[in-house]
């Protein structure tokens, strides 16, 4: 080793010799871990350039290696006090928890999915209109839904309610809910038992494809109501799965039929049903940026901002607004109540869109402020208003009934009025009589009325002595 050295250290006495310009090295080993490495050092004692990179690099290396070991440490703390938080709840919420975990990537914490987007500006005043249209304008989905068409009542056992929801949304796959509505109304009353899995299974293919032949791709989908009937047999005792993994492995179910299957069948609010009409007016509304990914990508993306308490009711408002107004083509931007709010709203300029924005924040800022003010000015004005009609309306009866007075109405069949002359004359002195003995009760005298020729013949006299 020796020998080696002062070979390497002569050789480079003669190259510096040759070369004045070059600095004359020594070379010092050192022993790191069990490892030998060699560091170059000048005639001044210092590390050359290549072994300071070298060094440099090592200690980055050993620095991102500290670093992964102190995330997989955090991870496992993470997962341990799932774990115990999981362990602490009752058997129910524990089974959510788990199913919420496992639905969102698992590995005991929330993976962030790449559709995440941030909150909207005004997402609560769009979507309490279209809440509002919605109560007013009823859809097919209000009264044929999916949610609405399983049968229920005491005579119906639970299971066989939420198997029919499952199939009813199975069916509704590229199908109007009006037609998903009669093949569903077909099989509860054409099946034998009703619809149920047992009657799935026993009932020949061949006629449940005619039964259900409305609805779109029939054909496949009478193959995967026999598997999923014969699953949920044997796998899950005749009932249906009650979390969106084995909802999802069943053949011809979806996310969205899975999540809507957790809400309506049982009552469990882990995801959002997105079909085509959430998709597309959720893309319409500027809400998400998802309108290539699918579904599923405009699923997650709403999930990452919009709070749970919204998450089943979403699907009823966007479905039943998509079906009557918001239209997949041709829709009817002119009667939209959120036009004004929606980016992507057609037939009216930029400047209107403009105005129509800053009046209905104008109007959202008055009623917050002045709302009770407003509202008692208006129950004033209504009550002074109530109060003129009533003394109009009281003066024009007192005008009429005046008017009746002093006016024979010829052809009244009413008792108050004479039909004729005669009776008139005799009418006439029968009120002059009651007046006069009434005038004399009180002690008073009353002149008699003349007659009512004489009257106009001195009204006569005088208009002619007038110039």
């Amino acid at each position: 080793m020796a020998t080696r050295s002062s070979s390497r250290l002569s050789s480079l006495r003669v190259k510096a010799e040759q070369d004045p310009t070059t600095t004359t090295k020594t070379t010092t080993t050192s022993s790191t871990r069990g490892t030998r490495k060699t560091i170059v050092k000048n005639e001044d004692g210092e590390p050359d350039a290549e072994t300071l990179a070298r060094l440099k690099l090592e200690v980055d290396e050993h620095r991102k290696a500290l670093a992964a070991d102190a995330k997989k440490q955090r991870a496992s703390m993470k997962r341990d006090i799932t774990a115990m938080n999981v362990s602490s709840l009752p058997a129910s919420a524990a089974a959510a928890s788990t199913s919420t975990s496992t639905s969102n990537g698992g590995g005991g914490g929330v993976k962030k999915s790449k559709f995440a987007t941030k909150e909207p500006v005004g997402w609560e005043v769009t979507l309490d209109r279209l809440r509002e249209f919605r109560l007013q304008n009823p859809a097919p989905v209000d009264t044929m839904g999916c949610e609405r068409l399983a049968e229920v009542g005491d005579h119906i056992p639970p299971e066989v309610s939420r198997y029919q929801t499952l199939v009813a949304l199975m069916l509704s796959s590229q199908t109007k809910d009006t037609v998903t509505s009669v093949a569903v109304r077909r099989l509860q009353k054409e099946l034998k038992g009703g619809l149920t899995i047992q009657s799935i299974l026993d009932v020949p293919s061949e006629e449940l494809n005619t039964i259900i032949g409305a609805v779109g791709f029939h054909n496949k989908k009478t193959i995967y109501l026999k598997q999923v009937a014969e699953i949920c047999r044997v796998q899950y005792n005749g009932d249906i799965p009650d979390t969106a993994e084995a909802l999802i492995a069943l053949p011809g179910v979806g996310p969205k039929m899975a999540y809507l299957t957790l809400q309506c069948a049982w009552n469990k609010n882990l995801g959002i049903g997105v079909d085509v009409h959430v998709h597309r007016i959720a893309n319409r509304l500027g809400w998400v940026k998802t309108e290539k990914d699918g579904p599923e990508g405009t699923r997650e993306a709403l999930q990452s901002w919009l709070p749970k308490e919204h998450w089943r009711e979403i699907n009823h408002i966007m479905v039943g607004f998509g079906q009557v107004l918001c239209l997949p083509r041709g829709p009817r931007c002119a009667a939209c109540p959120v036009q004004e709010r929606c980016p992507s709203a057609t037939g009216i300029t930029k400047h209107q869109k403009k105005k129509m924005v800053l009046e209905a924040a104008i109007k959202e800022e008055r009623e917050e402020a002045f709302g009770e003010v407003e509202i008692h000015a208006v129950h004033t004005k209504t009550e002074d208003e109530a109060d003129d009609k009533e003394v109009v309306k009281k003066e024009k009866e007192e005008a009429g009934a005046a008017k009746v007075k002093n006016e024979v109405v010829e052809g009244d069949s009413s008792p108050y009025f004479a039909q004729d002359a005669g009776s008139v004359k005799v009418k006439e002195e029968e009120e002059s009589g009651v007046m006069a003995s009434s005038s004399e009760v009180n002690g008073s005298k009353v002149s008699q009325l003349k007659d009512t020729s004489q009257l106009e013949k001195e009204s006569a006299d005088i208009e002619d002595l007038i110039p």
